[in-house]
């Protein structure tokens, strides 16, 4: 009888353990791919959520497959809103795009010669353009008070503007 137990029935009792362990396991991995599978739906939409929005800032870029095209585009933006608001443009400098990710940074230089009130409302304009444009230098330069008659002194404004445009796969 102990020769059977120790033969037959102990391997046995063996091979039922290591089956339930598996088993326990199994259930383990099964259920850590359910939740990876409720996760992988909540991720592909937040995805697709992301590549919407990413299609939507795309569009406030400048337009151009090249930054040449792009800083052209930038200077009619700035032609167009200077003489909207009357700013005598007195010098105007494509400066180098840089690199910044996977989009190209195109920076105009620009010397206006403009009163208080236009260069605040040409910042403001550049602000809340429809393209994604930014002022990364401002410098102003002011006259000294005369003591003639109180008038509003043109100011000297030195801006650089910059826009983004989206690298070529070329580049």
């Amino acid at each position: 009888m102990l020769l059977a137990y120790l033969l037959v029935l102990s391997p046995l009792l063996d091979l039922k353990d290591s089956w339930a362990r598996e088993l326990e396991q199994k259930a383990l991995l099964l259920q850590k791919y359910k939740l990876l599978q409720r996760n992988a739906s909540a991720v592909a939409h937040s995805y697709q959520d992301l590549q919407k929005a990413l299609a939507q800032m795309e569009g406030q870029l400048l337009t151009g497959a090249n930054p040449a095209v792009a800083s052209a585009d930038l200077q009619e933006i700035l032609k167009n809103l200077t003489r909207t608001l009357g700013v005598q443009v007195t010098s105007t400098k494509v400066l180098p795009p840089q690199e910044s990710g996977a989009y190209l940074e195109v920076p105009i230089e620009v010397q206006l010669t403009c009163s208080l009130e236009q260069l605040v409302r040409m910042l403001y304009r550049l602000e809340h353009h429809e393209k994604l444009l930014m002022v990364t230098e401002l410098e102003v330069n002011a006259p000294r008070r005369l003591r003639t008659p109180p008038q509003e002194p043109n100011l000297r404004a030195h801006l650089v503007v910059e826009g983004l445009v989206k690298k070529s796969s070329g580049s």
